[in-house]
């Protein structure tokens, strides 16, 4: 009996290794005014990898956006966007092209975060799955069989993958609009003070002014 339990977490950690198995990168970058930024990833031919950006800071943060293939076909073209969420099947292997597009700004520079991730189930599955089907025997005894664990597994990852997904989407939210709400405190500070002084300097200009009206050193004659 302790053979079996232990051959079934065996085999559910082997499952858990292949189904897991994939690659992500995450970067924030800074995109000046008036320019592109481009960055490539090499992807082989039937991988799926899901991408996401979104503008965190800068003008209206929203920003121009470019995913094209190693044969230069356009995947995707995003005008003035400022969030994006992708999900591809990959039909060729090389360097894809990530563009973020800022030129038709001239005074703002974005802040850009952006995450890729790889899964490459679909390349290890050939490799492990016979040696998972070889063990199945010892699981009969407790009416398991690998399909069923393949099944929970693959909704469990999903399932991770849309939280993971939520939670960098509502991070960036958080930052964002943080950061909105700082721009509009510095602009409603300065917008204040600018009225302080005004009215200050009105207020000194009208004493003077008064002031001048009787101050008058000629002598009334009678």
């Amino acid at each position: 009996m302790v053979i079996t339990l232990i051959s079934n977490i065996v085999i559910i950690l082997t499952l858990l290794l292949g189904f897991c198995l994939s690659i992500e990168h995450d970067l924030t970058i800074i995109v000046p005014a008036g320019r592109r930024e481009c960055f490539n990833q090499h992807i082989r031919e039937g991988q799926t990898f899901d991408f996401e950006f979104q503008v965190i800071e800068g003008g209206d943060m929203d920003i121009n956006f470019i995913l094209r293939t190693p044969s230069n076909r356009a995947m995707a073209t995003e005008a003035r966007k400022q969030e994006g969420i992708y999900t591809y099947d990959t039909k060729e292997t090389g360097e894809y092209l990530f563009c973020f597009d800022n030129s038709f700004s001239r005074m703002s520079e974005k802040i850009v975060y952006f995450d890729i991730e790889l899964d490459y189930d679909d390349q290890d599955e050939e490799v492990n799955s016979p040696a998972w089907f070889d063990m199945a025997g010892t699981l009969q005894e407790y009416d398991i069989s690998i399909d069923e664990i393949q099944t929970s597994l693959d909704i469990v990852k999903e399932h991770l993958r849309k939280a993971q997904q939520h939670q960098r989407m509502w991070r960036n939210i958080e930052f964002r609009d943080r950061y909105v709400a700082e721009r509009n405190y510095e602009r409603v500070a300065f917008w204040s003070i600018l009225t302080c002084v005004v009215m200050i300097t009105t207020f000194i200009v009208q004493v003077f002014m008064i002031r001048s009206l009787f101050s008058g050193t000629g002598k009334v004659r009678t």
